[in-house]
């Protein structure tokens, strides 16, 4: 088998190693790549160049999948012409033992790296659609600023149970917008019990945009149990202050969520007026299948991105990470193995959320999806409700895939109703 060279590049925050392997895997060059240095990346690639020169064959580079810092190099060596592989860091962490010597450095991983590219023959990595890549980056970027928002909102609840710990008697929903107007300008029960009536119900008012009956209740309400709580309420300074700190913060996230969706949403809108929208189109095939929202639908759009990768549906298991992972040694084979959660972390968060509300009654008791709840009942006659559950996130991502693949909404189907429709396929073929 001819070879052709190789060209690894081991990034980091600043700058890259970059290894050259000839066909018979010698180092034959080596480069520090500035990552803020344009003559640097042009310098690389003449230097890839050159090698292309001496081995009558253009190297093919490969980069490990290092959050963001490779995509600049990515995209500038693809101008130049350059064939470039993206490498999972699961996949470079497994060949770290390599080597008898526990040595890690920059110039080691470089060449483990384009080793690893032999033993694998990897593809070449395509060009990420930009509109995708943009969708990818907002949705996650909405997911972490959501977790935060969790996080703050735990931690403002921490502070008002210590200044009035029936404030929950009140509003059940203590970051709703109501709780934290009326915390706004009355944040112990001692100021609660000195406001202005009229004042306080005007607040609670306008910022539930309920009656003035319903505003007066509550006031009285919340007047009472600030008189009860009162002295055990410990409204000292630091409380007091972070209270406001945790205020400002919740409000300062909750508006950024709301951008982040703002954007996304302009971002289908434009993919709408284009002559040949994709886009907007997928979103709407996502979206048939029950338990599946926009946010949810445009998620999956993203991290998957290249459907045309994933020609079987366990490939697309796989890269959810809820594929049973595999122990077996000898005559000795595990029975019970777990989800290998090698996967996209953002796909089976909404897959789970998903999942749930496919087994979910809706307000007038309908099912959301009766062939799924009535799979999971029968799944949890044998066995443990997560493992249940488990097993219709594998069915919702064989949905999925079969929306996809077919270019077709959902259609709710029992499992006579599929076999019937298979049976009458391979009649007809």
């Amino acid at each position: 088998m001819n070879y052709k060279p190789i060209a690894d590049i081991d990034e980091g925050k600043f700058f890259s190693e970059m290894a050259i392997l000839s066909p018979s895997n010698e180092v034959v060059a080596r480069m520090r790549i500035n990552d803020d240095s344009n003559d640097d990346v042009k310098r690389a690639a003449k230097l890839l160049k050159k090698v292309e020169k001496d081995f009558d064959s253009r190297p093919h580079v490969v980069m490990e999948s290092t959050g963001h810092y490779h995509k600049i190099l990515f995209h500038s060596l693809i101008a130049f012409g350059f064939e470039v592989s993206i490498i999972n860091s699961i996949q470079t962490d497994s060949i770290k033992n390599i080597g008898i010597r526990k040595v890690k450095n920059d110039k080691i991983d470089a060449r483990k790296i384009a080793l690893l590219y032999r033993f694998q023959n990897l593809e070449a990595s395509r060009i990420p659609n930009q509109d995708i890549e943009c969708l990818k980056s907002l949705c996650r970027q909405y997911y972490k600023l959501s977790d935060e928002l969790t996080m703050y909102k735990n931690r403002f609840t921490g502070i008002i149970d210590q200044l009035m710990l029936n404030f929950k008697d009140i509003f059940s929903d203590v970051c709703s917008k109501t709780a934290i107007a009326v915390l706004e300008g009355y944040p112990t029960p001692s100021a609660m019990i000195k406001a202005n009536r009229n004042r306080l119900i005007d607040i609670i008012k306008s910022s539930s945009r309920k009656g003035p009956d319903w505003a007066a209740k509550k006031c009285e309400l919340l007047v009472l149990k600030a008189k009860e709580f009162k002295p055990l309420s410990l409204d000292n300074p630091a409380n007091i202050t972070m209270l406001s700190v945790y205020i400002s913060v919740v409000k300062s996230i909750g508006k950024n969520l709301d951008r982040v969706l703002e954007a996304i949403q302009e971002l289908i809108d434009s993919d709408l007026v284009k002559g040949t929208p994709t886009l907007s189109l997928t979103l709407e095939l996502l979206q048939s299948i029950p338990g599946i929202g926009l946010l949810t639908a445009a998620t999956i759009i993203a991290e998957i991105g290249d459907f045309a990768a994933f020609t079987k549906p366990k490939k697309l298991v796989a890269y959810f990470g809820i594929d049973p992972s595999v122990r077996q040694s000898g005559e000795f084979t595990a029975t019970q193995n777990k989800m290998s959660k090698r996967g996209s972390k953002f796909l089976r968060r909404l897959l789970y959320t998903a999942a749930l509300a496919n087994i979910r009654t809706k307000r007038n008791g309908e099912a959301t999806n009766p062939v799924l709840m009535d799979y999971y009942k029968k799944k949890s006659q044998s066995k443990a409700k997560k493992v249940a559950l488990g097993a219709v996130m594998h069915k919702l991502v064989y949905i999925i895939f079969a929306v996809l693949r077919d270019d077709k909404p959902f259609a709710l189907r029992s499992p006579e109703e599929h076999a019937i429709m298979l049976a009458a396929k391979f009649t007809e073929a």
